[in-house]
This record gives structure tokens, sequence and C-alpha cells, in this order.
């Protein structure tokens, strides 16, 4: 039987098709990289103490009342000195799962309760919020002008005031002979002080425009951070995060039942600022997604398996015996996947070698592949200079193999 012309011209043309678009078939898997804490944090400090120190532990107006649909609530329940806790453990736990540190000591909190501190100082002073200051010849000022300042602007009140606690103009809320106390019983090299915590809740919902509920969560904190070796209160951090939940609905109730209760995000909010903070110091690992491409050809078809397998180095076999096919989708499929098994072993260098390599196959002229190798160099060159920074904040070699999370 003959085919028609205007049918034989389709099928070579689904064909031609077919052929042009192999390198549109890509997968995807998760895998979780290291990458580096956003400060230096010099490798000399091993052992460090944390204490939750906060002293906006009861009840205050300035953070009691949240906003629901443009009505305000009064929050009786002081959460938010829950809320604190809940921060300050997540970011001890988090803290030390990462292993950056020989060692953490936690400290006996300091309670406030019926505590007045009282700020004698005139100078006139400016909150650096979202501030990490390091400057180990020249101790902030600041820090403390920080602690005055959230204590004159979001003053909380005291019912039963028992004792007052001045702030020390070099100390903050230490006075020298504390610091020397703790850095002789703990024998650490930093104090990690968190003094101050807060938080506000907020509800809105757009009804005309995109129906969407909006729960919304303002967390405020401050750090001191104290060198014990020489100490001085040398470092300082606050930071000011916004943790939102949304959900779209066509009711104001129907959207209210689909996000976290007030009292339940306030929570869950200070949950992950609390990791946040950990990750901020400290390198710590992170789970992405990689590309990768998928071939129905017989023996790229069969690294697959391989691959849910984590068995990166039976795969890497498999694409190298076919990085010079004469099929050139096929050849420039196999570097590209051979590069994203080097990365998988740790060796960065041959995972751009490869990628490199793959890209030249069709240059600019495929522009799927163009993008797809153009992507995945910025991401290896970004971790080569990760991994550079990483190691000397722990002062050692951590390029080895990442971990894959297929399942």
């Amino acid at each position: 039987m003959k085919l028609k012309p205007k049918l034989y011209l389709l099928l070579i043309l689904l064909v031609l098709f077919q052929g042009c678009n192999t390198l549109y078939s890509s997968r995807t898997t998760n895998i979780e990289v290291v990458v580096p804490g956003k400060i230096a944090i010099s490798p000399e400090y091993k052992k460090v103490a944390v204490r939750y120190n906060n002293f906006n532990v009861t009840q205050n107006p300035y953070f009691a009342s949240y906003s629901e649909d443009n009505k305000i609530f009064l929050d009786t329940s002081n959460i938010d000195s829950v809320a604190s806790e809940v921060y300050f453990q997540l970011f001890v736990e988090h803290l030390k799962s990462q292993n950056f540190f020989d060692s953490i000591v936690e400290l006996e909190p300091f309670d406030y309760s019926g505590v007045q501190i009282i700020d004698t100082s005139k100078n006139k002073v400016e909150t650096f919020i979202d501030t990490f200051y390091i400057d180990d010849e020249n101790p902030p000022k600041h820090a403390v002008s920080n602690l005055a300042d959230l204590l004159k602007s979001f003053p909380s009140k005291q019912t039963n005031v028992l004792e007052t606690k001045i702030i020390d103009p070099e100390f903050g809320l230490y006075s020298k002979e504390e610091i020397q106390q703790i850095a002789d019983s703990t024998s650490a090299d930093l104090l990690f002080s968190l003094d101050y915590f807060a938080s506000v809740d907020r509800f809105d919902y757009i009804k005309y425009t995109s129906f969407t509920g909006t729960e919304s969560v303002f967390i405020i904190v401050l750090w001191n951070i104290y060198d014990l070796n020489k100490q001085n209160l040398n470092f300082f951090y606050t930071k000011s995060d916004t943790i939102t939940w949304n959900s779209r609905a066509e009711t104001l109730q129907y959207a209210k039942k689909m996000l976290p209760p007030q009292k339940d995000a306030i929570l869950n909010a200070a949950d992950i600022a609390g990791t946040r903070f950990a990750e901020f110091l400290v390198p710590h690992w992170i789970e992405v997604q990689r590309m990768y491409y998928h071939s129905n050809q017989v023996d790229l078809k069969k690294t697959d398996k391989l691959i849910k397998e984590n068995k990166w180095l039976e795969a890497a076999k498999i694409w190298k015996a076919n990085v010079n096919n004469p099929n050139k989708n096929i050849a420039a499929k196999s570097m590209f996947n051979l590069g994203f098994a080097c990365e998988m072993e740790g060796n960065l260098d041959a995972a751009m070698d490869w990628t490199v390599k793959s890209f030249y196959v069709f240059g600019n002229k495929n522009e799927v592949h163009y993008t797809n190798c153009m992507e995945y160099i910025q991401i290896l060159a970004q971790r080569k200079l990760d991994i550079k920074t990483i190691n000397m904040q722990v002062n050692a070699d951590v390029s080895g193999p990442v971990e894959s999370k297929n399942e």
C-alpha cells in the first residue's frame, strides 16, 4: 500500500520532530548539599555557650494585640513568652545538628519576671534591624544601644517589680564579673545570648481581586554575642523575620480554616526563625533539585533504575561508554549526566568539564540544551565558591560526595 504524499510528509516531520526534541526529555531528583553560613565565624571558636536571656517575657501591650481582617484582638495568653522559648530551643537543636562547633553548653536561663530593666544612658539610640556586626578590634557600641532602644520603644508592663537591673554601658544585660564567671565555668570561646524576642500576628483577606487569605507573623530578635576569651561584647545580631502562609478561598471563613490559627502560626514561625538563625551562622545542609536527561535508548534507559538506587558509579560507566556515540543527542545527554554523577561523587572540577563538553556538542544551536548547560555551569561554579568558603569557615576539606534524596 502506498502512502499518500501528505501522510508520508507528516510521518517524516514527526520523526524529525521527535529527533530534534529528544533533549526535552529530562527528569529531576532531590539531593542534599552543604552551603556556607552567611557570616565568617573564625574556626578558632570551638566551644560556645548559649543562653535564653529574653527580657521581654512579661505581657507586652505592644505585641499582645493581633489583627484579623482589620479587626484588632487582644491576646491575654502571653504567647510571645512560649514562642521565644521555642525559637531558642530550635536554634540550639539546629546549631548542634550541624556539628560546626566542638561543643555547645546551654546555660540556665535568666527569669526576668518581676525585673525592671533601667537604662541610665543619655545617648540617642537607634535600633539597627537586620544587622550582624563583627569587628574584633572595635567592639560595637550599637549593641547596648539596641537594648536600650527596644526597652524604650516597646516597654513591657511590670505589675510586681521585685528588683531592678541597669543596662551596663559595655556589657548590656551582663556585668564584666558575670561574663568572667561564664568564661571560667564553661571554658567556652563564645556566648550567644538571646536578649530580646517579640512577635506580632496578622491575618488579611483580599476578596475582590485574588480571594487570598494571608497569615503573617513578624518576629524581632536581638542576640548579643560575647567573646569569652577577650571577655567583651564583640558581636550583635538584630533581625526582623516575616513568615507567611497563603490560601486561596472564596470566603473569609474558609480562608481562615485553610491557614494556621494565630497561636499555631506564632509558634511555627518561631520554629522557622530559630532554625534560620542557626543556618545564618554556620554551614548547613539544604535540599536542592537537580535535572538530568532521560533517554529510551537501550543503554541509557538502564541508568534510570541505577539513579533511583543511588548507584552513581554504575550509571556513570554507561554514560561514559556513550560520550562518543555517533548520535549527538545521546552523546550530549551522556556527557551532561556524567557531570551530574561527578558532582554526586564530590568531584566538581570533573562535573564542570563534562558539562562544558556537553554544551559544545550543540553550542547555542539547541536552545533547551544551551539553557540546561548554562544553568548547571552556574550551579557548579557557585558550589565551588561555597566549598571554598566552607573550607575557610571550618578549616577543613568538605568537598566530599553529596547526599541523594531519591525515593
